[in-house]
């Protein structure tokens, strides 16, 4: 009996002692676990349960407006609604799925990708990502049905740009999208955030940092379910400022029309402040799609197509300015001392050196010839003997004063400078000589020259201009608060006097008047009753013909037909406005691009807009 009691409590006590280790080693295990938590990640979930019970929003700064001179808005913002997903604030990891799941159903959206939102690498975790953009009435209505089951989901208004013309100055006010993730590191936009738009071409990229605003921020209470108590604290937002340009969008429109549907481009500039009045690109954009995001089928169809729609022709594109050339030639001749106005040249219709010729427009010649007539009737045989007796340095020399060769400073990105061509440059270009017979093509504006049609209008302008000032084209007439209220004009600026005699310049001027009131002028479609025009004519070849080729346009290609130029200045007795028009493929700059020009100049008269106040001039 004794025994057995022995045996018993022996039992008892190892029972107990094991009880009391495993208890022990409970309390233990809590205790370190506790210690654990409380003291190693204590900061980090005193941290998440802050964020679980505050939300920090961030509020995007609306873009500022773009108007035209007028105060027409050309560019403004409009309320966007989209979705968002805080990864902070899902369940656990086994509820997630059915989350993911509803809401693949009422966004619309593949399940992976919302999963690839929630948990792929981005923004910190407790910041919110972007699910979908612009959501329709029906979504907005679902995630309202669903909004408690959804507690991770927010809706945020947020201002998206919108152009109220569509295309209509489309390539020159360039278009915005979302910011990458390689330019987020980057210092240049250490402001912005994921999701924010930019400007990627035409002044919404180069007024980038005038147009975007601050953003600003708030803390919000929210509930377990995701829905706002009260906002702790606000920082507004700053909205961008607004450009107003020196652009009429009714002469804009007027000159589009004008080109009706041909694909080319038109600048309009004021002779005396080097505003730019109109500024047509033919196909033009329309930005809205892009602004509001673009399927990546329909920006490879644009990107590819041979048209070129992304492009702003007028100061990116380039082409053979043709006889528009002759004016810079002239100029050069009389002032190089290799001509004078009397002096005279027999066309037979052919010029014969190094033994070939070369042909002029008129097959038949124009007998003999001066200076004012070679201008008023474009003769080619005049302008290659002219370029031989001057050179190709002199003549680069001197059209470099009228601004060909080299970009004309316009605050647009991308300004394509042309190319006015000199030994030294087919030397360091090609290692080639210099050949004599290169430089009959470059007096009459073929072979290496270049120019854009933002250069030639700058061009007529310098030549019409009554002080001989060639001044720098200027689309931004000044920045404006949201209210209005002024910040900064931008003035007008000088970019050169030119050197010419004011007689070269007065017998020039005498001579483009005739190209259009002559009984034999080549501009005469350009004329405008009441408002005198004087211009110059140009038709510039793409497909080079053989000598016993015939050009005969119904049987070659559009792409390889000839480009109809025309530069011209009005009224001429007091010149306020110069157009320059490039039709592409179209012809004989005579036939096609001066009745463009002349509908120019008529709507022009018929607006007679007061001038933008300017600052005055600033070299």
């Amino acid at each position: 009996m004794f025994g057995r009691s022995t045996v018993l409590r022996s039992q008892l006590r190892t029972r107990f002692l094991l009880c009391l280790l495993a208890v022990a080693t409970l309390f233990g295990t809590l205790l370190v676990r506790l210690a654990y938590l409380q003291v190693i990640e204590g900061s980090r979930y005193r941290y998440l349960s802050e964020n679980n019970r505050i939300r920090l929003e961030r509020l995007p700064a609306p873009r500022g407006m773009i108007l035209d001179r007028n105060g027409v808005i050309l560019a403004d913002v409009r309320a966007s609604f989209d979705a968002y997903g805080v990864p902070a604030e899902l369940p656990p990891s086994e509820q997630r799925q059915e989350i993911y799941q509803q809401l693949s159903q009422v966004l619309e959206l593949p399940e992976e990708q919302i999963r690839a939102v929630y948990e792929g690498r981005g923004p910190a975790r407790w910041k919110p990502r972007l699910l979908k953009r612009r959501l329709a009435r029906a979504e907005m209505a679902r995630l309202e049905v669903h909004r408690l089951e959804l507690p991770s989901m927010l809706v945020q208004a947020n201002p998206v740009r919108h152009y109220p013309a569509g295309s209509l100055l489309g390539n020159t006010l360039g278009y915005v999208g979302e910011i990458s993730g390689q330019e987020l590191g980057t210092p240049a936009y250490a402001e912005y955030d994921a999701g924010d738009f930019i400007g990627r071409s035409g002044l919404e990229m180069a007024w980038e940092g005038t147009l975007q605003g601050q953003a600003g921020g708030q803390q919000v209470e929210v509930d377990v379910h995701g829905r706002t108590l009260g906002v702790l604290a606000a920082r507004s937002a700053r909205p961008g400022r607004n450009l107003v340009l020196t652009i009429d969008q009714r002469l804009q429109r007027a000159a589009e029309q004008a080109l009706d549907g041909q694909v080319g481009s038109v600048v309009a500039l004021g002779v005396g402040s080097g505003d730019v009045l109109a500024m047509v690109s033919v196909p033009a954009l329309d930005p809205n799609p892009l602004a509001e995001g673009m399927s990546e089928a329909r920006w490879k169809e644009l990107s590819s197509d041979p048209r070129h729609p992304l492009q702003n022709r007028p100061h990116q594109g380039v082409f053979p300015p043709g006889s528009t050339f002759k004016i810079a030639a002239a100029l050069a001749g009389l002032a190089e001392g290799s001509i004078t106005p009397k002096t005279q040249v027999l066309c037979t219709g052919e010029y014969h050196f190094a033994g070939r010729g070369y042909r002029c427009w008129k097959k038949t010649g124009h007998g003999l010839v001066d200076l004012e007539r070679a201008l008023v009737e474009s003769c080619d045989v005049y302008f290659y003997q002219l370029g031989l007796d001057t050179g190709v340095d002199a003549i680069h020399r001197w059209a470099s004063e009228l601004g060909l060769g080299s970009p004309t400073g316009i605050d647009l990105p991308g300004e394509n400078s042309g190319l006015l061509p000199s030994k030294a440059w087919k030397r360091r270009a090609r290692n080639e000589p210099w050949y004599a017979g290169e430089t009959l093509s470059i007096s009459i504006g073929q072979g290496y020259v270049l120019a854009t049609p933002l250069q030639l209008a700058q061009m007529i302008a310098a030549v019409a201009n009554p002080q001989g000032l060639r001044l720098r084209p200027r689309i931004v007439a000044r920045i404006e608060d949201g209210d209005g209220t002024q910040v900064e004009e931008i003035p007008r600026r000088e970019a050169a006097t030119l050197p010419f005699r004011a007689t070269h310049l007065e017998l020039v001027r005498r001579a483009l008047r005739g190209v259009v009131a002559g009984d034999h002028g080549t501009g005469s479609r350009a004329e405008v009753e009441g408002f005198p025009v004087a211009g110059k004519t140009g038709t510039s070849q793409v497909m080079r013909l053989s000598r016993d080729q015939k050009y005969e346009e119904d049987k070659i290609p559009w792409e390889q037909r000839d480009h109809a130029l025309f530069v011209c200045y009005a009224p001429s007795d007091d010149p306020e406005i110069a157009v320059a028009v490039v039709v592409e493929h179209a012809g004989h700059g005579g036939a096609e691009a001066a009745p463009v020009a002349q509908r120019v100049i008529e709507a022009y008269r018929e607006l007679r807009a007061p001038p933008v106040h300017t600052a005055g001039v600033a070299r």
